[in-house]
């Protein structure tokens, strides 16, 4: 898909949900505050953070977020989670549309992890290594392998289905 082709208008359960500015602001905070910080003097802000993000995180995740990514993109990446489902009539020109923006990376970090984990959840587990580490996934060192969206669903689809390749 070149970049003059619109993007395929994706159906609600498909496009990132949208939060609070002020909330992810205080989460972002509490996170910031928990990474790296002592276990001990940040009760508070751990139960806060659960609290004000119905969640039950243990500390330890916390450690080692800004190593990986900024503390936004992750509290995006948790408060998104639970709107990541296996969507029975999904179809295959949204699952290539989905494809397609994670390999593009057409919208932020947060948008794409989640369309990624929408890929995952509708296809196969395996979908990332199809889209990232190829060579992993067919078991050699062939990193160079260029895949269009279309062949990666369609060879996802098939490791979904047990189909060996």
């Amino acid at each position: 898909m070149d970049h003059t082709t619109p993007k395929m208008h994706l159906r609600p359960e498909l496009i990132p949900p949208t939060f609070d500015e002020h909330l992810l602001a205080r989460l972002t905070e509490l996170a910031e505050a928990l990474d790296g910080g002592d276990p001990k003097q940040t009760v508070e802000q751990l139960a806060e953070f659960n609290r004000r993000a119905s969640t039950a995180i243990e500390f330890i995740e916390f450690q080692g977020i800004y190593g990986g990514q900024d503390h936004e993109t992750w509290i995006r990446a948790v408060l998104s989670a639970p709107y990541v489902r296996r969507i029975p009539d999904i179809t295959h020109d949204e699952l290539v549309e989905l494809t397609r923006r994670v390999m593009e990376v057409d919208g932020d970090e947060a948008s794409c992890h989640f369309w990624l984990m929408q890929l995952k959840s509708n296809l196969s587990p395996r979908v990332s290594n199809l889209i990232y580490w190829p060579g992993e996934y067919f078991g050699h060192n062939d990193y160079d392998r260029d895949m269009p969206p279309e062949k990666i669903v369609e060879i996802a689809m098939q490791d979904e289905a047990g189909i060996k390749r």
